[in-house]
């Protein structure tokens, strides 16, 4: 026999049940004071190590691209992945990931160690900026002019950086400078400036978002009057030649031949010696026999 009161309460339990669920959704998403600390949060976060590349509305800049809407344009699980660990996502061969990396000249986002409750606090950011606009604009100071000269001696190792960094040719050649003027290490920055612009190398040389100068600058930052200097030495060498491998090989075929000659050299005169320590020696022999 059909029971219409059992029907009725099931149905109410399944309507209960669903209700249920559904505030559970809304009460895992942040909503009012809650989302307005969160979004702070983020917001902090994105001023510290975000905005040397990255705007939120105010356009792509040389170095990366603006994060308004992000959070729409991608699902959360590949911006937690890609904020943990770009690297990763590239080795893996992610199509979004390298087609940013080849738009943007190869300059890969760093891994920013940041905890997931600061992902969490970022992305609440990127995804309500409206949180915001009640605080004021960081406003970006004029860049300083820098000394050209001085930077190419920065540059080469001539003069030391003052917290103690590397100079930027153990690693990088640029027009003329370093091993046959091309790359050691890592690329040529001959094109650096045209390739990201003044505001884009100011960006580069305050964070530094390259993995392999992270260990070598991260509590070792340069100075606000070296970045100038640098920027001014990069302005200057646009468009110079950059010396192409037949030099490279021309610098390898003659250091070839110095390291011959010298062997040799010491060899020839090695073996002059031997040659007469034996001949003394033959005879001494004769002597003795006679």
């Amino acid at each position: 026999m059909f029971d219409l009161y059992s029907c009725g309460r099931s149905k109410v339990s399944g309507f209960s049940i669903g209700l249920l669920l559904m505030a559970t959704v809304v009460a895992a998403q942040p909503s009012g004071e809650q989302l307005t600390k969160l979004a702070e949060e983020g917001e902090a976060i994105f001023r510290q190590k975000c905005v040397a590349c990255h705007t939120l509305g105010g356009g792509d800049k040389p170095n990366g691209p603006d994060l308004a809407g992000v959070t729409e344009r991608r699902d959360r699980p590949w911006l937690i992945a890609f904020i943990q660990d770009p690297g990763k996502l590239l080795k893996s061969g992610d199509p979004v990931a390298n087609q940013l990396l080849q738009q943007y000249k190869n300059l890969q986002m760093p891994a920013l160690d940041l905890a997931p409750a600061q992902i969490d606090a970022l992305l609440t950011h990127l995804a309500h900026p409206e949180e915001a606009s009640h605080h004021p604009p960081v406003e970006s100071a004029p860049l300083a002019t820098g000394d050209p000269a001085r930077g190419a001696r920065l540059y080469t190792g001539e003069v030391a950086f003052a917290n103690g960094g590397g100079p930027c040719l153990g690693c990088h050649g640029i027009a003329g400078f370093g091993l046959a003027g091309g790359a050691n290490y890592g690329p040529d920055l001959t094109s650096m400036f045209d390739n990201f612009g003044d505001e884009g190398i100011a960006d580069i040389l305050q964070s530094l978002p390259f993995p392999s100068m992270e260990p070598i600058y991260a509590t070792r930052p340069l100075t606000a009057e070296e970045q100038a200097d640098l920027r001014a030495f990069f302005a200057k060498v646009t468009g110079a030649p950059i010396t192409n491998d037949g030099l490279l090989f021309g610098e390898a075929l003659c250091g070839v031949a110095l390291l011959l000659g010298a062997v040799l050299l010491f060899g020839r005169e090695r073996l002059r010696g031997v040659r007469q320590t034996l001949v003394k020696r033959s005879g001494e022999k004769k002597e003795v026999a006679a």
